[in-house]
């Protein structure tokens, strides 16, 4: 009988060590991403908050183009680089999932909307921001845009010295409301409103897609600002009620939507989405005319040759600009989308890992990416990659021009500033056509000479931007 026993004990115990030998063995065969030394419990929690891009730019340069950073006991997987972004942009929302990581958005919009709510519901929201932003209504939009422009800059003395990114921040709030909101919104904004804007819009932070409640200074400028927002957006729309006109804009579109339950929008969630529109303005746009200027003004001879396109344009139309002179403005497009690769707002995109998948680097490594972990792309590093762009910190609109350069930026999900895939962003062609609108007319009218001296290396989009100018009339 004891024989009996230690046999069957001795083939238990062979049984667990055999597991636990495979389980081990398979841990092995996987091939997890390295992962960044960091403090215990809190991981790179500091430096995701201080300074996310050199955190990542420094692990790139480590460790290549997969690695995972610990925060709080949650694994970050980085992907950097087209190669190992594919399945990032093209998986199946069941497989990335994005409503775990983009929680980040209800304290700022409220939890009436977006990843507030249901995906059927959501997915309806989303249909009536699509009205607003469909194709054929991008000619209105360019002609908003520039009246919009000549009005503000009419108010300008005829010379002067300004901050330039103070300006182009409440001017590109002011267009991005005339164009989608109407004019009861337009009508009511304020540089109050644009300062609120900016506070919302400071509050996403990399640090934000994991703990959107963090009570961090800018999380709490984020919550006051939507407070007092949400007051000043509450008059505007029982306003509109109350008068019982229609406007055609996306503010009636969505006062009169209905869900397919036949619930309609509440007040919450029409300010909600309204607050997500000028947040993506302000975030996006804003900081693409912010660079533009940056840039533009530190590079004179790409300043030279977008005047030079300026004189032809006006020299074939006049004073004219619309949908079809814009799209004859190529040197002025090169110049706004080498400061958006240069400049993008985006620090990481994320996604939540719902099911394993493999990655292979251009080098040959495979690397797989456990279910758990949140998986994000940085499109800050992606414009930076030397094999995607010869000289990558340089300012050369040129590089478009490029036969090989054109080639390569060409593949897929090597350019995400505006993201790709399954996800992208639909107000690219809108913001192309407002930031060349705007700067079209500034060209036209201004001389601009930069007053500011800025340091090299990060840029924080926050630094004022002295600007001397002078009223003139193009000649030709």
């Amino acid at each position: 009988m004891v024989y009996i026993l230690l046999s069957a004990l001795s083939l238990i115990l062979a049984t667990f060590y055999f597991k636990k030998l495979l389980k081990n063995n398979f841990k092995k065969s996987i091939h997890l991403p390295p992962v960044v030394k960091a403090w215990p419990l809190v991981g790179a929690l500091y430096m995701l908050t201080k300074d996310p891009v050199n955190l990542i730019r420094k692990n790139y340069q480590k460790y290549g183009s997969v690695f995972t950073i610990k925060v709080l006991g949650q694994s970050v997987t980085l992907l950097i680089g087209p190669e190992v972004s594919r399945h990032f942009y093209t998986a199946a929302d069941s497989e990335l999932s994005q409503e775990e990581v983009f929680k980040f958005s209800v304290p700022m919009f409220g939890p009436g909307i977006a990843y507030g709510v249901s995906t059927e519901k959501r997915r309806q929201q989303f249909q009536f921001l699509t009205k607003g932003l469909r194709p054929q209504m991008l000619r209105y939009y360019i002609g908003q845009t520039l009246a919009e422009a000549q009005d503000y800059f009419s108010k300008w003395p005829d010379s002067g010295t300004i901050d330039l990114r103070h300006e182009l921040e409440h001017l590109i709030t002011l267009t991005t409301t005339r164009c989608l909101l109407g004019r009861d919104v337009r009508g009511n904004l304020n540089e109050e409103v644009s300062s609120l804007i900016r506070d919302l819009a400071g509050g996403v932070l990399p640090i934000s897609f994991l703990f959107p409640y963090l009570p961090i200074p800018a999380h709490n400028r984020r919550d006051r600002a939507r407070g007092q927002l949400y007051r000043i957006f509450s008059n505007i729309i029982n306003s509109r009620k109350n008068s019982h006109q229609s406007e055609e804009d996306l503010l009636q579109t969505l006062l009169e939507s209905t869900y397919k339950d036949g619930e309609s929008n509440s007040n919450e969630q029409v300010i909600g989405i309204l607050l997500a529109i000028l947040f993506a303005g302000q975030y996006n746009a804003a900081n693409a005319a912010i660079r533009t200027a940056v840039f533009l003004l530190q590079n004179k001879i790409y300043f030279s040759k977008a005047l030079e396109e300026q004189k032809a344009v006006v020299h074939r139309y006049g004073s004219k600009i619309d949908f079809d002179i814009l799209g004859e403005m190529d040197v002025l497009y090169r110049c706004i989308k080498e400061a958006i690769r240069l400049g993008s707002p985006t620090i990481i995109t994320p996604r939540y890992c719902q099911k394993e998948f493999m990655v292979t680097t251009r080098e040959g490594k495979e690397y797989t990416i456990p279910k758990g972990h949140i998986v994000a792309t940085s499109p800050v590093m992606a414009s930076r990659l030397d094999y995607v762009h010869k000289d990558p910190e340089r300012y050369d609109p040129n590089r478009y021009l490029s036969t090989v350069e054109k080639e390569m930026s060409s593949h897929l999900f090597s350019d995400i500033s505006f993201g790709g895939g399954r996800h992208p962003c639909p107000g690219e062609t809108f913001t192309y056509n407002k930031l060349k609108t705007i700067w079209s007319y500034l060209i036209r009218n201004y001389e601009l000479e930069l007053d500011s001296s800025f340091p090299k290396g990060e840029w924080n989009g926050s630094d004022t931007i002295l600007v001397h100018y002078k009223r003139r009339q193009l000649s030709f």
